[in-house]
């Protein structure tokens, strides 16, 4: 991916060692015990900047995967860590008490100003026993839109981004799409795969890598279903729904709630998942089987649920509504009909308006605001990222609340883009026919 912004690179040495226990990978004494604790193979940069950064794992056992191990030791360099730099890297102390196998463990590491991080980590148990080298994690802070390609092979689309981690839909074996997730603390971010069972999936909607729903059917052509990925769950992800009609375009609410649509094509209705009383609850009620309206293009929140009512009874009147407990019109607050598309986020939205060519628009709760021409706008804290034609092919732009900021200028088809934080991802192809579908995405400047 070209970028129109430079890098500037900076380097620097770590001599310093010390270690988070007495002794540095000792030989353990005379001992019944031999297994050591097992290698972590999840090590992840979650946030990297100019001073600080934080790691994640998930914790290895006492022997193997079972138990607790005694101590870590987490070494952090500006350069590639292999087994051989390993004694050269700065050691951090003190480090994290490690937690029974399993659970989720994190460390802050203060940093010089450098715009590349490497860690790795080993464990150690009781009697002397340690690990193996886990996987190097790697941060990086790029220049400003500097875009880093996450993905190189097969085919990467839909791409949701939320506290710092990206989940897509990865095609890399025929007929075997799976849902991948990558941390967005650095640029050579381990892509991991979620799920193994094949099959088609599409537009998965996240919160972090804790919770993550989609849309997915059986290579068979099968009815669509919802499925969803849980962190704490065993086993870690499942069908939400299991019926003889079409349930798809599922979006994330707040505590671990989820929407979606269900019926048929052109006549569907809006279903709500209550995580805490674990019921479904039927928002609309209109359509089937008297097909007289359609409720489509879905968004929700921590707050609400928002989406495009159709009449079908001939009028085609295209209304807007909203609920947040309780069902309302939002048609008028938003100045006119033929909203559609929407991004919400706390009680704000961001939608198209029109057709060909769709104008981008932006409710803040009391007075719309015309943004430019685009399309599948991505609202975050009042910011949208957008696709837009630049007169040559299709790119990824940011109004900043002031401002439009054209974020790709390349010869790439870039849609699809997915706004949280200080960071932005999208896919994006070769112009013309036959290129793949990869993942980018960019760091974009402190608000």
């Amino acid at each position: 991916m070209k970028s129109r912004f430079g890098h500037a690179l900076a380097v620097f040495t770590l001599v310093l060692l010390t270690s988070c226990s007495s002794d540095d990978d000792p030989a353990g004494p005379g001992s019944s015990d031999t297994t050591p604790p097992a290698a972590v193979t999840d090590l992840q940069v979650l946030t990297f900047d100019e001073t600080t950064a934080t790691i994640i794992w998930t914790a290895p056992g006492d022997d193997g995967l079972t138990g607790t191990a005694k101590e870590y030791q987490i070494g952090y360099s500006a350069s590639p860590i292999t087994a051989a730099s390993w004694s050269g890297c700065t050691m951090l102390s003190p480090c994290p008490t490690p937690t029974p196998a399993g659970s989720q463990q994190s460390a802050q590491i203060e940093t010089p100003p450098v715009p590349d991080f490497y860690a790795a980590l080993k464990a150690v148990d009781e009697s002397e026993n340690w690990s193996g080298l886990s996987n190097v994690a790697h941060g990086h802070i790029p220049a400003t839109f500097d875009v880093v390609q996450l993905t190189h092979e097969g085919n990467n689309q839909y791409p949701c981004l939320d506290n710092g981690f990206v989940t897509w839909v990865g095609l890399r074996v025929a007929g075997a799409q799976e849902i991948w997730i990558a941390g967005l603390g650095g640029a050579t971010a381990s892509p991991t795969a979620l799920t193994d069972n094949g099959g088609e999936k599409m537009y998965p909607s996240s919160h972090g890598r804790e919770k993550i729903v989609w849309m997915g059917r059986g290579g068979g052509g099968e009815d669509w279903e919802v499925f969803v990925y849980s962190l704490q769950d065993v086993p870690r992800y499942r069908a939400l729904t299991d019926n003889d009609e079409q349930d798809w375009f599922p979006v994330l609410a707040g505590g671990g709630d989820l929407a979606w649509q269900h019926g048929y094509t052109m006549f569907e209705e809006i279903h709500y998942w209550d995580e805490t009383s674990h019921s479904e609850i039927v928002l609309t009620d209109e359509c089937c089987p008297t097909s007289d309206y359609t409720n489509i293009s879905l968004a929700a929140d921590d707050q609400a649920v928002v989406w495009q009512r159709i009449d079908r009874t001939g009028t085609g009147e295209t209304l807007t509504y909203m609920w947040d407990g309780t069902r309302r019109d939002i048609t008028g607050d938003l100045g006119d009909s033929f909203a559609h598309d929407f991004s919400l986020d706390n009680g704000t939205l961001a939608y198209e308006w029109g057709a060909q060519p769709a104008i981008i628009k932006f409710w803040d709760g009391a007075t719309v605001q015309e943004i430019g021409e685009g399309y599948d706008p991505s609202l975050d804290n009042g910011w949208i990222a957008f696709e837009g034609w630049d007169g040559h092919d299709w790119e990824i732009f940011l109004w900043d609340g002031i401002s439009i900021n054209q974020i790709t200028d390349n010869d790439f088809e870039d849609y699809d883009p997915s706004l949280s934080g200080d960071r932005l991802a999208w896919s994006g192809r070769p112009t013309g026919p036959g290129g793949l579908y990869q993942i980018f995405y960019t760091r974009l400047p402190e608000r």
